[in-house]
C-alpha cells in the first residue's frame, strides 16, 4: 500500500508524455503508485508509457477505450490502494518535492484536502505566465480551515480543477465521488462537492507544479464541441448541494461562481455559430434554471460578476459579443504587461 496514488488520464499526448513522467519518477517521496490510464490513445503514448512501467515498477499501465478524461480518471480511482490520491495531467510537470511536501502537509493538518500552487506555461510562447490569480490566499482563515470557514468563498479561492489537489483516499470512496462522463468541464463537478464534502482542507502557499496552457489539442480547447457540458456540471453540483441539505450555507458563493463561469464559457466559444446560440440558452435556460429561486438580496458581491449577469440578462446579443471580445483582449493585454515587468 503505497503513501500516495497518482492517477494520469492520457491520450495522445507523445510530446509531452515523457517531461511529465520523467518528473514523477524524480520524485523525492519515493512511496508512490503512478496509475497512468490509456484512454485509447492511437500515438505512440501507449509505448512511452509501458517503457516507464518497465524500468520502474511503480508505474503501471491500465488500457481503455476512448471514453474522455472523467471515465479515466474513475478507472485510475477504483485501482488507488494509497492513502492520498491526486489527479494529474500528463502535459503538466511537477517539482521534485512536490508529492512529499503534498503528503507531510496532509498529514501534518490531517485534512482531506491539500491545495498547493501552480504556474501556468504557454505553450506558444514557450515562457510562464503570471498565475497568483490560481490561488486566492487572501480569502482564507488561514493554512488549514473547515469548508464551512469559507462558506462565502468556497467556489471562489480555488479552481475546478483536481490536479491541485491531494486528497484523502477514504473520503473519495466514503462520499463515493467519481467524474461524470462530460468531454470538458467534468472536473468541477467532482472538486467543488470533494471540497464541501472535506472535514478540513489545507492550503500549501508553494508553486509546486507547472500547468501547460494553450495546448491546441486540450480538452479546454475543444468545448465548442460539447457546449452543454458546464452547465450539466454545475447542474451536479447544485444536485449535490441539495441532496446534503447544503445549498442555504453556500448558496452566495455557488451562484456567483455558476454565473461567472458559465458567462466565461460563452463568451470564449471559439465556433462564433455556437456562441450566438449559447448566448440565448444561456439567458433563456441556464440562468432561469441554476438562479431559480435561490437569488438572495446581493448574492453578486463581485462587481464584475453583477455586471456580467446584468449584460446577458438586459443586453442584445451583438453588445454582449463586442463587451465580452474586448474584456479578454484587455486581460491578454494586460498580462501581456506583466509578462514584460517580470523579464525585466
Amino acid at each position: 500500500m503505497a503513501l500516495v496514488s497518482v492517477v494520469i488520464p492520457v491520450y495522445n499526448i507523445e510530446r509531452h508524455l515523457r517531461q511529465c513522467l520523467d518528473s514523477l519518477a524524480a520524485q523525492t517521496l519515493e512511496d508512490l503508485e503512478i496509475i497512468c490510464v490509456n484512454d485509447g490513445s492511437t500515438d505512440s503514448s501507449p509505448q512511452i508509457l509501458e517503457e516507464y512501467a518497465a524500468r520502474d515498477s511503480r508505474f503501471r499501465v491500465v488500457t481503455q477505450a476512448n471514453s474522455g478524461p472523467g471515465t479515466a480518471r474513475n478507472t485510475g480511482l477504483e485501482q488507488a490502494e494509497g492513502t492520498f490520491l491526486i489527479f494529474l495531467d500528463s502535459d503538466d510537470w511537477f517539482e521534485p518535492d512536490f508529492l512529499e511536501l503534498m503528503a507531510r502537509k496532509a498529514e501534518q493538518t490531517g485534512a482531506d484536502a491539500t491545495i498547493c500552487r501552480a504556474v501556468e506555461f504557454d505553450t506558444d510562447g514557450d515562457r510562464e505566465l503570471p498565475s497568483g490569480w490560481m490561488l486566492k490566499v487572501h480569502q482564507l482563515p488561514g493554512e488549514a480551515f473547515r469548508p464551512e470557514d469559507i462558506s462565502e468563498h468556497i467556489f471562489q479561492f480555488t479552481y475546478g480543477w483536481p490536479w491541485d489537489k491531494l486528497y484523502r483516499t477514504s473520503l473519495i470512496r466514503q462520499e463515493q465521488l467519481r467524474f461524470p462522463a462530460l468531454r470538458n468541464s467534468e472536473d468541477l463537478a467532482f472538486v467543488f462537492p470533494s471540497l464541501l464534502a472535506a472535514r478540513r482542507i489545507t492550503v500549501l502557499d508553494r508553486t509546486l507544479i507547472h500547468h501547460r496552457v494553450n495546448r491546441p489539442a486540450s480538452v479546454s480547447n475543444s468545448r465548442s464541441s460539447d457546449p452543454d457540458a458546464p452547465y450539466e456540471a454545475f447542474s451536479i453540483v447544485k444536485a449535490f448541494l441539495a441532496q446534503h441539505d447544503l445549498m442555504e450555507q453556500y448558496q452566495r458563493s455557488f451562484l456567483n461562481g455558476a454565473v461567472e463561469f458559465l458567462i466565461w464559457h460563452v463568451g470564449t466559444i471559439n465556433d462564433k455559430t455556437v456562441r450566438r446560440q449559447y448566448w440565448k440558452i444561456l439567458k433563456e435556460e441556464w440562468f432561469p434554471s441554476l438562479l431559480g429561486g435561490l437569488r438572495p438580496p446581493g448574492w453578486r458581491e463581485d462587481k464584475r460578476t453583477r455586471c456580467k449577469y446584468l449584460l446577458v440578462k438586459y443586453a442584445p446579443r451583438p453588445v454582449f459579443c463586442g463587451v465580452v471580445d474586448s474584456y479578454h483582449s484587455l486581460k491578454k493585454l494586460y498580462r501581456r504587461k506583466q509578462m514584460r515587468r517580470c523579464a525585466r
